[in-house]
């Protein structure tokens, strides 16, 4: 058997931004997929790969094993990307523990009982909360102030207890501020692009929580799913990685950015609101140097092509 033909993958949260991203690109490799989502968001973005049984589809809930189990028979492997999102997770953090933490313990526990041979989990960077030093490696210590990251923090830590003790492989990734086209507008840090882009295209200046001076680290969505690709096709095991492509950005030059790409007269609105965290700058040099990669998106480019995605299916935004 070459080393994709029939393998069967199983995606929870499949139908969402990155999961769906991930969904489609599997599919092209070769792999068989199954996806668990419980459509809490009323985002399907597979609807169609459903629709012509290209994929093996559970609405599902994660906080409940029976529904793991009805999808988990015959999975080789498993890309864990069910969560919930980190202004819900402020707004309701009970959820953040049922969903991000108990939830996952349900998807480690299903792979183990049905023995998958690897589990790659989807955390965070908000598990490091305001980092000591930039850029931010592996070895940074996790100081989440919130419960999103703080939830995404205690998974981790649980995966890899986990994995040792009944010996399942596993492999940590941490995006840093991924964005591309069908995301959310609530997912807080990220979503901030498509959201400047959407008001702007409203005829409303992009509204900046804060000064603007906080930075992030924006991944484009496909260097993330070619990331996954590279990691199925390895051997790696046991290993965290943070992903990002380790540029910095303030988010006010984030918005004069955007306006000047859409040709916009307008400046964008200070809004005075609590930000989580000031910076954000990843150090790469693992992952690249693990996967022989490089991330290939720049910042201009992946806004150049969201801004057309935009303005063509503004209903979906």
């Amino acid at each position: 058997m070459m080393k994709n033909e029939m393998k069967r993958i199983l995606v929870t949260g499949g139908a969402g931004f990155i999961g769906s991203h991930l969904v489609r690109r599997l599919l092209t490799e070769g792999y068989e997929v199954s996806v668990i989502d419980d459509l809490s968001r009323n985002v399907n973005n597979i609807r169609d790969l459903v629709e012509n049984q290209q994929v093996r589809f559970l609405k599902g809930d994660i906080r409940y094993p029976e529904h793991i189990d009805k999808i988990m028979e015959g999975v080789d492997e498993v890309i864990h990307l069910a969560a919930v999102c980190i202004n819900r997770c402020k707004s309701f953090p009970r959820e953040a523990i049922d969903v991000n933490l108990n939830g996952s313990y349900n998807v480690f526990g299903a792979g183990i009982r049905y023995g998958v041979s690897r589990m790659t989990y989807f955390s965070t960077a908000s598990v490091f909360g305001e980092p000591e030093y930039l850029p931010m490696d592996e070895r940074l210590p996790h100081k989440a102030m919130e419960p999103y990251g703080a939830s995404k923090s205690c998974a981790e830590r649980m995966l890899m207890f986990l994995g040792k003790k009944h010996e399942m492989p596993y492999v940590i990734i941490r995006p840093f501020n991924v964005y591309g086209t069908f995301q959310s507008t609530d997912a807080y840090y990220t979503s901030v692009i498509s959201t400047f882009i959407k008001r702007l295209i409203s005829g409303m200046p992009p509204r900046i929580n804060g000064s603007g001076e906080q930075s992030m680290d924006f991944t484009h969505v496909s260097d993330i799913i070619e990331i996954c690709v590279r990691l199925l096709k390895s051997d790696i095991a046991n290993e965290d990685f943070n992903a990002a492509p380790g540029r910095e950005i303030t988010i006010k030059e984030l918005a004069y950015q955007i306006i000047q790409l859409m040709g916009a007269g307008t400046e964008p609105e200070f809004v005075p609101k609590e930000v989580f965290v000031s910076k954000r700058r990843a150090d790469n040099k693992k992952i690249t140097e693990a996967l022989g990669f490089k991330f290939e998106m720049n910042l201009e480019k992946g806004l150049a092509e969201l801004i057309d995605h935009v303005r063509e299916n503004i209903d979906e935004y």
